[in-house]
């Protein structure tokens, strides 16, 4: 819980990776197997003799000198002493004969590493001293984890926990031959890092080419006293993109930087300099410790949050600072820097929103839709409450016939209702407990541009606008155009919208939105681009994504344990990855902005008829024509005009009037409740 949203659990000080793992393949992606304490009642005999990793069939065997699973067990009281009994040498699988008994030796430390491959066990613990107990912490190499899974149950291997560098965090890096002190950008699942360098993003490193921060000139590396320095767990004023705020000392970089954790949402700023920290007067201390930092440890660590990550400071109002941070959005992550995150991992967060220098008629369309739109799609739904679950025995989604309801009255305005991945359970029986829906404005984007045309707005056959949406500015045009194949192709939008799901909603169901197969699986290149944003300023998105999860649309156990949550005000998704949205907080509807874009890759596999989870289908009563954006028109078709958009394509905004609903009437619910019926199928 602790670690898992962070992705890893921290590494261990160098001077102990010094020890464990002194060549340097094991310390690329070593991971966490086990971390607790032992606990045995007074007067107990000796425990069976063990080893804790071992296989019965030898595969995989441990080399002489070379261990891969080592075990920390330690004391809490300095004047306590661990009494394991070990094997010396005792390297046989776990296989223990009555030679092993006669062979055994008694520990005698407040502290003990041994390896867990070999047998041992716990000691005879005396009467009269009460319980007792011994804290443990196992760690596996990063050269021992294939070796690992051959050994251990898959139920066990559900606890296990990544080694490594979170986002955000400050280290030095190996790169050119020498150390510098830069920051983690991301981490690949591969175990592969990208660092912010002053030329750039420099991506490939690996967990031995990155350290925590040493000394340099000029900075005290020894442990701070309250003079000259703050301790951890030390409360402060942090001075950090034009304002003070407080927050927490969670580590003093050996630099003598520090990383703080801030109180008003719990991610954390590394690297800040000493300067930037001011102490808290007695009064102030006292009433911050007596408000809520009760979910912080006294440490001064990060604290159970899902997402653990650098401040974006976006509490800033100054239109100075707000241009301070795009520029340094820009400088820190270009396009091909982002572009990289989400084909690599599936998913990019743009920690300031959407960047000034990104200003494109369709992004204002589609928030302009969702201003005029919004509110009426939730009164309609909120009308249709009582037929949100689908019959019994229905195959229908939840929110599909409320959908289909919804839509026939707004299809005029161009406006449509889909039911996607709904709502479901996070305990077994894991069923699908609830709607969520996709507000379309597709249909009106198609009117608006191919208007442009005048009177008579057509589009072609293929369903693309007679005339193409405007180009989005060069910067983001480069983003999308995230290969080299794809570079100066015709870029498609294959849905305008939002995302809406009722409050005190669960998670939506994993999935993956679409994807290649046959001769158009995935390769080299992002071809479904999906960009979210949030349309009142402080929001954050939270979609859930599972970190390399092109799976071609396939949910596993596993890739619920990998789920991370984005944090940000607007992110890129790769549409091949397996996400989610995640839980709506009680009291208010959750809504997202949505942009889901189609490269020239991305519509070959789609003519030919080699896309999962969206798929052409020319006999679907639904509307899966895209919208072309800053290319040439095809040939031409026939539209119907829509209410409220005139030729010129000019958007208006006179208040939206429906009649009012038959189903608002006993009579007209009861005939609804039977029209339900009918279109889902069900019989009687």
């Amino acid at each position: 819980k602790r670690y898992g949203g962070r992705g890893v659990a921290p590494p261990p000080p160098l001077e102990l990776q010094d020890l464990i793992w002194p060549d340097m393949e094991d310390r690329q992606k070593p991971w966490l197997t086990e971390i607790g304490w032992t606990i045995v009642p007074e007067n107990s005999d000796p425990q069976v003799m063990h080893a804790d990793i071992c296989s019965p069939g030898g595969d995989n065997a441990r080399r002489p000198g070379r261990g891969r699973y080592h075990h920390f067990a330690w004391k809490t009281k300095p004047e306590d002493r661990c009494t394991t009994n070990i094997v010396p040498g005792g390297f046989s699988e776990g296989c223990a004969t009555w030679d092993d008994y006669s062979k055994w030796s008694q520990v005698s430390g407040n502290a003990i590493i041994f390896d867990s491959e070999m047998l041992h066990r716990g000691a005879r613990t005396k009467p009269g001293i009460g319980w007792s107990s011994t804290l443990t912490l196992q760690v596996c190499a990063g050269t021992g984890w294939v070796a690992l899974n051959d050994r251990v149950g898959k139920n066990l291997m559900w606890y296990t926990q990544q080694i490594g560098w979170e986002d955000g965090a400050a280290v030095d890096a190996f790169i050119g031959g020498s150390w510098q002190p830069l920051m983690v950008q991301s981490r690949l699942q591969s175990g592969l890092y990208t660092v912010v360098a002053s030329g750039g993003p420099v991506s490939g490193l690996k967990d031995n080419e990155l350290r925590y921060r040493q000394p340099t000139t000029g900075s005290f590396a020894a442990a701070p006293t309250s003079e000259e320095g703050f301790l951890v767990g030390t409360i402060v004023d942090a001075f950090y993109d034009g304002k003070r705020l407080e927050a927490k000392v969670a580590r003093r970089n050996g630099d003598g930087t520090y990383r703080v954790v801030w109180k008003a949402d719990r991610s954390f700023s590394d690297a800040l300099p000493v300067t930037s920290l001011r102490s808290l007067s007695k009064k102030e201390e006292s009433a911050s410790r007596a408000s809520p930092w009760s979910s912080a440890s006294s440490s001064g660590e990060e604290d159970d949050n899902p997402v653990s990550r650098k401040r974006s400071g976006r509490s800033s109002s100054s239109a100075e600072e707000k241009s301070a941070k795009r520029k340094r959005c820009a400088q820190l992550e270009t396009p091909a820097a982002l572009m990289a995150q989400v084909f690599d991992r599936g998913w990019a967060e743009l920690r300031d929103g959407l960047p000034e220098a990104w200003r494109w008629e369709v992004f204002e369309f589609i928030e302009s839709c969702f201003d005029r739109f919004s509110e009426l799609v939730i009164q309609e739904l909120e009308s249709l409450r009582d037929f949100w679950d689908p019959c019994p025995g229905s195959l229908e989604r939840h929110g599909a016939f409320a959908a289909a309801k919804v839509t026939e009255r707004l299809k005029p305005h161009g406006v449509a209702v889909y039911s996607p991945g709904p709502s479901q359970l996070q305990e077994a029986p894991w069923v699908s407990n609830g709607p969520r829906w996709y507000i379309s404005v597709t249909q009106r984007a198609l009117q608006r541009w191919a208007g442009d045309a005048g009177a008579g707005s057509v589009v072609a056959p293929g369903g693309e606008g007679l005339l193409p949406a405007p180009a989005p500015p060069a910067g983001l045009l480069e983003l999308l155009h995230g290969h080299a194949a794809d570079s100066g192709q015709m870029l498609r939008a294959r849905g305008l919208g939002w995302t809406l799901a009722p409050a005190g909603s669960d998670p939506q169901a994993v999935h993956a939105d679409i994807w290649g197969f046959g001769a158009h699986t995935r390769t080299d290149r992002t071809r479904w681009p999906h960009i979210l944003w949030k349309r009142r300023p402080g929001q954050l998105c939270t979609t859930e994504v599972v970190p390399e999860g092109f799976t071609e649309g396939s949910v596993q156990e596993e890739h619920f344990r990998k789920i991370r949550r984005a944090s940000a005000p607007a992110i890129i998704v790769d549409s091949e990855a397996l996400h989610r949205g995640a839980k709506v907080p009680a009291g208010a509807w959750g809504s997202t902005l949505s942009l889901e874009l189609c490269t020239a890759s991305g519509w070959d596999a789609w003519e030919a008829y080699e896309t999962g989870g969206t798929t052409k289908d020319p006999s679907s009563p639904l509307d899966w024509r895209m919208l072309l954006i800053g290319g040439a028109a095809p040939e031409l078709g026939s539209l119907t005009p829509l209410v409220g958009v005139p030729a010129g394509g000019a958007e208006t905004f006179e208040e939206v009037l429906l009649p009012l609903a038959s189903w608002k009437s006993p009579k007209g619910k009861a005939l609804l409740a039977a029209e339900q019926r009918k279109w889902e199928n069900i019989e009687g």
